[in-house]
């Protein structure tokens, strides 16, 4: 932990901030010495936790990829094209109005059989209640997990998603017919006996009772049916980009979630579990070490959903270059989602822990106690006086020590709105100013604000290529199999005819991608390198673009 030594030389560092003490910007760096670079934030409304700590941070941070949940969309319209300018690549994701972001498929990511489930249970949870797992919550998890690893193996790329399994349940009756068998049966039948999603249909939808199949299936049909919207299957038939891209070169990603529409906490929720596990398999492959370190700015964090293993995630991220922020309105939010033995686990887990006001009672109450005791002196209101024998006098009081708490709940609850308290492990705890970011940076977020409306998605290389090779793969397969249309000519026939047919090798074209790299973009490009210039003049822009070329120092 470092204090710099003025306001505006911050600005030539890189690392979280933190709040200002007696002049100086408080900031963690990215190689602190502190046990991880988990921070936990609270702060109620009208705490400036978006405006102090989320858009600070996001503007300030010029080395670590970041992924940012933006409830409002406005981190991203304050932010988004400063980042531009400081070299990162910008990504949405918007769960809250899908015509204006990124794809993003879920199915991209199961590369086991066992993230089929991970996928089935997520979405099954998510509109049913995980606590009463009876017979109607675990046939639709039998059954949709079935339906994901058919879709996975057997399914053409473009419909594999969750699309592709309404369509697929739309086009095969789960009815049985008087043998016995639906239409549903004979396609999973069709299967290999070892196969994955023969074996998890069997030992799982099959084995119901048959009177209850039907209302299995309109379970399950409630549990996905808000896929069936033209947007949402737009927004989920593919990917733009790869999650664990974002371990791999500068991405600033902003996750922009609905304010009030619970709807697709299920799917918000199965994104950054499917970020975290992708950026684990980039480490893996770089011995546990991302190429790009990563930086997570969770605010609301109740409403992404509940994450099983978020303790061992905030335990274990710091080995591979990752931190992770979580930013919420009060601690009983975290206990009602997680239980209070792992609240305090994850509470554990987070070296800083930082108390912006307008908390509750049972937040004042935490940080109070986290802070510790102080010893005071006392007076205790004796007093003496005794005269000698030569009118000589003397005086005295008594005082006391006893210890108090450094500062009482009820001293958080009507702290200055200015302040905050911040807790470091191993630390003293310290009192600190609010770094708001129309302060540090005035004008700044102005001068470059965009609309989240104007987003124009870009898919990346990666993504692309890796859809070719599907796509290829796919053909080779369906030729093995024998489901490519050959030209085909009966014995007898020509025998009767006298004729020759030749069979000429059909040529399918290959699938173009069309890069739209277009005189506009190079425009664009050059406009923002003289704005750029433009600006050196002043000492905050400057150190904001200053390192916009530089590449990542571990």
């Amino acid at each position: 932990m470092k204090a710099n030594k003025g306001v505006n030389k911050f600005l030539e560092s890189s690392g979280i901030i933190l709040g200002i003490k007696d002049g100086k910007v408080l900031i963690q760096p990215n190689n602190s010495k502190l046990p991880n670079r988990n921070h936990f934030v609270v702060g109620g409304p009208g705490s400036f936790k978006t405006q102090s700590y989320i858009i600070t941070n996001v503007l300030h941070e010029k080395k670590c990829s970041i992924v940012v949940t933006d409830p409002k969309g406005e981190v991203y319209e304050m932010t988004a094209e400063i980042k531009r300018k400081q070299g990162y690549e910008v990504h949405v994701i918007n769960f809250d109005d899908m015509r204006y972001s990124d794809k993003y498929n879920c199915f991209d990511y199961v590369k086991k059989d066992r993230d089929a489930t991970t996928v089935a249970n997520t979405l099954v949870a998510a509109k049913n209640n995980p606590k009463n797992k009876d017979i109607w919550y675990n046939a639709q998890l039998s059954l949709l997990k079935a339906l994901i690893l058919y879709s996975i193996y057997e399914m053409k790329p473009e419909n594999r998603n969750v699309t592709g399994v309404l369509n697929f349940l739309q086009e095969f009756d789960p009815e049985a017919d008087e043998t016995g068998i639906s239409e549903l049966d004979e396609q999973f039948m069709k299967l290999e006996k070892t196969h994955p999603a023969r074996r998890a249909y069997e030992l799982g939808f099959k084995k119901s009772v048959e009177k209850t199949r039907s209302s299995i299936i309109i379970s399950l049909l409630t549990t996905i049916g808000d896929y069936v919207d033209d947007e949402v299957a737009k927004f989920t038939e593919s990917s733009d980009f790869d999650l664990g891209e974002i371990g791999i070169r500068k991405i600033a990603l902003y996750v922009i979630i609905p304010v009030m529409d619970s709807t697709w906490e299920g799917l918000i929720n199965l994104f950054f579990n499917q970020t975290f596990q992708e950026l684990y398999a980039v480490g893996a492959k770089n011995n546990t070490k991302l190429p790009q370190p990563v930086i997570f700015y969770l605010d609301e964090f109740p409403n992404l959903g509940r994450f099983d293993d978020y303790e061992k995630f905030l335990a274990t991220c710091r080995g591979y270059g990752i931190a992770c922020c979580t930013v919420l309105q009060n601690i009983t939010q975290l206990q009602d989602k997680y239980g209070k033995e792992q609240a305090e686990s994850i509470l554990g887990n987070c070296g800083v822990k930082l108390c912006l006001g307008n908390v509750n009672d049972t937040t004042a109450e935490y940080f109070s106690r986290l802070a510790g005791k102080s010893t005071v002196k006392v007076d205790t209101g004796s007093n003496s006086l005794s005269s000698g024998e030569k009118g000589s006098s003397s005086a005295s009081k008594s005082y006391s020590y006893t210890a108090r708490n450094l500062i009482n709940a009820d001293e958080i609850l009507t702290m200055n709105p200015n302040d905050s308290i911040c807790i470091i492990t191993g630390k003293h705890p310290i009192r600190l100013k609010k770094t708001k970011q129309f302060e540090l940076f005035p004008s700044i977020t102005k001068d470059y604000r965009v609309s989240q409306k104007d987003y124009k998605t870009v898919i990346s290389e990666k993504k692309q290529e890796e859809f070719k090779e599907l796509k290829k793969t796919d053909e080779s397969i369906q030729e093995i199999k024998g489901l490519k249309p050959d030209i085909a000519v009966e014995v007898k026939e020509i025998e009767e005819t006298q004729e020759t047919f030749e069979t000429e090798e059909m040529e399918e074209p290959d699938l173009i991608f069309e890069t739209e790299e277009t005189e506009e973009t190079e425009e664009t490009e050059e406009t923002e390198e003289t704005e750029e210039n433009e600006n050196n003049s002043d000492d905050v822009v400057k150190g904001f673009f200053s390192q916009k070329n530089n590449s990542h120092e571990e």
